[in-house]
């Protein structure tokens, strides 16, 4: 790493697209409150899939693609080269597999200083990732972790120094997802009555998001209480699957595919409680979502899960694939509002503590400054007017 003592910090994010997704809306939160005296971010998607780019520009983020459109494009490292040359940025930090891959390879070709990767799930990567992964990480002067866990699990599993982890707790937005007035409105919208319990599933209906146990959760605590309604938001290869066993199950009458929604504070708000059966994560954001909205939030305790979730106080953890203990889980909040009252505050409660987007931002600064040889005098952090501490 090279120190850097000019008053401006030039980061480039190399991201491998900008659809919607975790680590697109953490950047979306972070960076524009990062004070711009201190810092000009610059915005490179590999892929020409730009769903956020509007959102990115808006809030004042300089945007590039590189417009890779099918695999055989191997030319696009060559842009990526000579765009990282005309930027000249004093910090590279890369997102997802193939941007932490490529970006380690080109960026170090290119002579960026310092490089950040990031690893933000735990055990999602195929076999070949993986071994990309391990075989660039050495071109990395630090790699980005959301959680304690997923720090533990680089270290074990794709041979990482501990030395090079930075741990960065995500945040949120906590005034947005404060409740909102759309309660009623959406609930008509489902068909849910007044008097129904609504469960709700956030997230990419994929295998590894353990949605298919669930749906048989739900199934089995409607055996002992039929006043409940499932919704599912989210799109994924396993829609059709998923639909076929919820009529297989007889359920379907009970159960709701919303698609992908862009309005998720006014659906969790709409919900009474929130439902998570992954088979791993790295630090779940649609917990904290799920959390700062006063849900109670039944899940997996599994990844860096635990760490959001408090067993028995900020929510109910559950062991994977366990579908009598989820059902079970599901019933005791349906059936108790003391439980789900109590649950849901103290979920609030533990969102306002430790991931409000001003902590969020506190420690990404934290960790550019370190990592550009910054001392702390150097430092003139401070959110962003909006920023809510």
């Amino acid at each position: 790493m090279q120190s850097n003592n000019a008053k401006q910090l030039k980061i480039v994010h190399l991201v491998t697209s900008l659809e919607v997704g975790g680590a697109q809306h953490n950047m979306l939160l972070g960076l524009p409150n990062l004070a711009p005296s201190r810092y000009k971010h610059i915005l490179i998607s590999i892929m020409d899939r730009m769903q956020m780019k509007d959102q990115f520009q808006q809030a004042g983020i300089e945007v590039h693609s590189l417009g890779l459109s099918k695999k055989t494009d191997i030319a696009v490292a060559l842009r990526l080269r000579s765009l990282l040359k005309t930027i000249r940025p004093d910090i590279l930090h890369t997102y997802l597999i193939h941007g932490n891959v490529l970006g380690r390879i080109v960026g170090r070709l290119a002579g960026v200083p310092t490089i950040i990767g990031s690893e933000l799930t735990i055990g999602q990567a195929g076999r070949i990732g993986r071994l990309a992964t391990k075989l660039t990480n050495p071109l990395t002067d630090a790699v980005e972790v959301n959680s304690e866990t997923g720090g533990k699990s680089v270290v074990a599993d794709l041979g990482v120094p501990e030395s090079k982890i930075e741990v960065v707790l995500p945040g949120l937005d906590l005034d947005a997802f404060g409740g909102t007035d759309q309660r009623s409105l959406v609930r008509t919208e489902l068909i849910v009555e007044d008097s129904e319990h609504l469960v709700l599933f956030v997230g990419r209906l994929r295998a590894v998001k353990g949605v298919e146990f669930g749906i048989r959760a739900f199934a089995k605590a409607l055996e002992q209480n039929q006043n409940m309604k499932l919704a599912l938001a989210g799109e994924g290869d396993q829609r059709s699957y998923l639909e076929s066993l919820s009529e297989e199950l007889g359920i379907e009458n009970n159960v709701k595919f919303l698609g992908a929604r862009k309005d998720l504070p006014n659906v969790l708000s709409a919900c009474d409680s929130v439902i998570m059966p992954s088979l791993t994560e790295g630090f779940p954001r649609v917990a904290i979502e799920a959390m700062a909205s006063a849900k109670p939030v039944i899940a997996t305790r599994v990844g860096g899960t635990p760490e959001a979730i408090i067993h028995n106080q900020s929510g109910i953890l559950v062991p994977s694939k366990d579908i009598e203990a989820m059902a079970g889980a599901i019933v005791n909040v349906a059936n108790n509002s003391e439980l789900a009252n109590r649950l849901g505050s103290a979920a609030r409660e533990r969102t306002e503590q430790h991931y409000s987007a001003s902590k969020y931002v506190t420690r990404l600064d934290e960790m550019y400054t370190r990592l550009a040889g910054l001392s702390e005098h150097d430092s003139s952090f401070a959110p962003v007017q909006g920023a809510e501490q």
